[in-house]
């Protein structure tokens, strides 16, 4: 079962893409922080990632950083689910394979993208 790591401030929506993942038949678990996933990331190990840009107190910028700073995790997919209105093209050299606008995405869309970034993780 591949496992799917949650970085969600906002627990109502950790506790909807959790669904999702479950849907597609991957464990997922949620973290708050930039620092706790990477605490879960040692622990738990997780193929791939999803994450909020805009977390409470810290950016997405600096664990999208930290992540690409070690080798062994540099290849780690990356999803980002936001609503800050953050461009694709700007987040693929930090291994962004897929970005979810939260005020649009559809159930059958978050599904299926979870699905392909999970088949194609490690």
């Amino acid at each position: 079962m591949k496992k799917l790591l949650i970085v969600e401030d906002d627990k109502n929506w950790a506790d909807i893409l959790c669904r999702y993942a479950a849907a597609v038949g991957a464990e997922a678990r949620a973290v708050v922080s930039g620092g706790q996933a990477m605490e879960m990331i040692d622990n738990w190990q997780p193929d791939a990632i999803v994450l909020d840009m805009l977390l409470a107190g810290e950016t997405a910028v600096a664990l999208l950083n930290e992540l690409r700073s070690h080798a062994d995790l540099a290849r780690l997919p990356i999803m980002v689910c936001s609503n800050a209105g953050v461009n694709l093209a700007d987040l693929r050299p930090f291994g962004v394979r897929a970005l979810l606008d939260k005020a649009s995405m559809r159930p059958d869309e978050v599904r299926a993208i979870f699905s392909e970034v999970l088949d194609g993780a490690k």
